[in-house]
């Protein structure tokens, strides 16, 4: 009902109210069934801090609006009945009334007289209203109060920021709008409402987006409050508990591979070795078809050598050797190396530099030109098509980032979510054990890697590395490389 909560003073014309509130000793009033009043006496007016003449308009707080609700649906059935309301009377100021009343069914009127307290407990109750309402908005918790028929009644400021909406987006809205912007399985959210039904308490996780676009893990429990008649739901953000226990997950995973390695190089490492050895003697004397089958025997014996490897090195903790080394060097390599692997896939490699001078970095130059190797690898085996892989170096405070960026298909934020999984892979051949490795390196490394992607454009990874120290050896305004590799002009290959 529009206008419920707010009380409008009308000076009564009507001569049969005003001669019965001249002849009555208690505050009593006369209100319509949108709380508006109708007609009041002295006593109620001097009561409420009303002017009669004024037309002032009395305020309620939420909770009272509710419980003006429910008084109304209450005497509308029943003889008679008494609510309390917290009742504005001036700035900051509220005074707690209780209004004993009936309802007039043929004139659609509540009739009611207001209760007195005594002068102490209207203090301290105004003193603790404010007090309660300022730590209900100071919590860290979310918090939404709901009816016994399932109205949001107020919400807190944290719940708000949850919702990212105004208070007014929620209030009088139905319990389960809390899940309009969050996700959740059907089946919790189901047993969420039925436990609620039936026990008066439950729970549920759900997730959703913050302001800044990041995901959130959220649980929200419910209780329902006998004595204060409502639905009381707290919001506890578990974003970070949700974030350790993944990384803990993958750590358990990690665990696995590192059991599991020590058996594996040594029941599969030495007869592969055996395998390679005699293959190398029986291409000696093959030619022809033969020669081309166990040239690809040989390839797949180096693949299973290679994610050997990668296993072991996920797996086993080793002491590595730091020292002083150009990030620019490395991207040179890596990019030399990959030029045969490019050429087959009719890939363009770009390397990118805006900088006037190469930036050191405290690493092993072994492991970070590997990371680099497979990040490259990766974006080649997307580009079915062909196209362009471009490497670039910025500076970024006391950081120097490197991006490698693809026009392949792109990933969606899901895949984005999982590609550090151990085994997880998007690739119909691949291991899911190169990307984590990358990760460890980095690491390794005191270093970060994020990831941007958009579907059917492609996709950057940029990994930031903290910078060891700055020497100039460029004095040019600008230093643009680029290393075109096309199938038609190889001899092309750049000097770089």
């Amino acid at each position: 009902m529009e206008g419920i909560g707010v009380c409008k003073m009308v000076k009564t014309v009507r001569p049969i109210f005003r001669k019965l509130f001249k002849t009555v000793n208690d505050p009593v009033l006369i209100l319509n069934t949108s709380c508006q009043i109708e007609s009041i006496n002295d006593f109620a007016a001097q009561l409420l801090n009303i002017d009669p003449a004024s037309r002032q308009e009395l305020q309620l707080d939420e909770l009272s609006k509710a419980r003006w609700n429910d008084f109304v649906s209450k005497i509308q059935n029943e003889l008679g009945g008494f609510c309390n309301l917290n009742v504005k009377i001036g700035e900051n100021r509220y005074k707690e009334i209780r209004l004993i009343g009936y309802f007039h069914k043929e004139k659609n009127l509540v009739f009611a007289r207001i209760a007195l307290m005594t002068e102490k407990r209207s203090l301290l109750n105004q003193k603790s209203n404010l007090d309660i309402y300022s730590m209900f908005n100071d919590i860290s918790h979310g918090i939404i109060l709901s009816d016994k028929n399932g109205y949001i009644l107020d919400a807190n400021d944290m719940a708000l920021e949850y919702f990212q909406c105004g208070k007014n987006h929620l209030i009088n809205k139905q319990h389960e709008m809390i899940f309009e912007k969050l996700e959740d399985y059907e089946y919790s959210k189901l047993q969420y409402f039925a436990n609620l039904l039936n026990t008066g308490r439950a729970s549920v996780h759900v997730s959703g987006m913050n302001k800044h676009g990041e995901e959130i893990f959220l649980k929200l429990d419910s209780k329902f409050n006998y004595k204060m008649n409502m639905i009381v739901t707290t919001m506890t953000d578990e974003t970070e508990i949700m974030l350790l226990k993944q990384q803990v997950e993958q750590q358990e995973t990690l665990d696995s591979i590192g059991q599991m390695a020590a058996s594996i190089a040594h029941e599969i490492r030495n007869p592969l070795t055996s395998l390679k050895g005699f293959l190398e003697l029986i291409k000696i004397n093959s030619s022809g078809d033969n020669l081309n089958y166990l040239n690809v025997m040989d390839s797949e014996l180096q693949r299973m050598d290679e994610i050997l490897n990668e296993i072991l090195y996920l797996s086993k903790p080793k002491q590595v050797h730091y020292e002083e080394i150009s990030v620019f060097q490395i991207v040179q390599d890596v990019v030399e190396l990959m030029i045969p692997f490019a050429l087959q896939n009719n890939i363009m490699l770009k390397i990118d530099s805006y900088n006037y001078y190469h930036l050191n970095i405290k690493g092993n130059h072994t492991r970070l030109k590997q990371m680099l190797i497979n990040l490259v690898k990766n974006a080649i085996e997307v580009m079915v098509e062909g196209g362009t892989i471009t490497i670039k170096l910025e500076t970024n405070n006391d950081e120097i980032d490197v991006l490698v960026i693809d026009e392949g298909p792109g990933l969606t934020d899901r895949e984005i979510d999982q590609l550090f999984t151990p085994f997880y892979t998007t690739k119909p051949t691949g291991t899911g054990l190169g990307l984590p490795l990358v990760k460890k390196v980095i690491e390794e490394h005191h270093g970060s890697i994020n990831i941007e992607s958009s579907v059917g454009v492609g996709t950057t990874f940029k990994i930031s590395l903290p910078i060891c120290d700055k020497k100039v050896i460029c004095t040019e305004k600008e230093k643009l490389i680029d290393v075109w590799i096309k199938k038609e002009s190889l001899d092309r290959l750049p000097v770089v």
